[in-house]
């Protein structure tokens, strides 16, 4: 994962899943729109994230040109970063990240309408309701305990 911080903050959609046409490989996440107030004024945070692809041998790439390929990645999506990063910080995951089949976004979608009108006395949640992140974690939490304490209520 590479993260980045820019000059001139935009909003954005919170990530860019890209098909291979267009970045092989490759995704961004803008992480300031995740936890505002973690950046300073005028500034933003994106993880990107990369990985193998026929083409490209990223687990076999030293630090600094996948530092690069990352930077690339954002200044061809977003020309208006081009020269305004601030730092970067690189992490390696070489056994892998956690993705998600095409349908699961749809399959997650309808348990958690269920959920909503769930009876039984207990609830669930996590990470795998919401995609792989703490906040997902976390908001799914806060939605297990509303329902709980609703269906104490009444």
């Amino acid at each position: 994962m590479r993260r980045w911080r820019f000059r001139n903050r935009r909003m954005f959609p919170m990530g860019y899943a890209f098909t291979s046409d267009v970045v092989p490989g490759a995704e961004i996440e803008m992480e300031h729109l995740r936890a505002p107030n973690r950046c300073p004024e005028g500034t933003g945070m994106a993880g990107v994230f990369l990985w193998d692809t026929p083409q490209l041998r990223r687990l076999d790439s030293d630090d600094e040109s996948l530092k690069l390929q990352a930077n690339d990645v954002v200044e061809q999506n977003f020309p208006e970063c081009r020269g305004k990063v601030l730092f970067v910080h690189l992490v390696r995951w070489n056994v892998g990240i956690a993705q998600f089949p095409p349908g699961r976004l749809r399959e997650m979608t309808a348990l958690r309408k269920q959920l909503a009108t769930w009876t039984s006395p207990f609830e669930l949640c996590g990470d795998y309701l919401d995609g792989l992140s703490s906040e997902g974690a976390l908001r799914t939490g806060e939605e297990a305990a509303e329902r709980t304490t609703a269906k104490l209520a009444g």
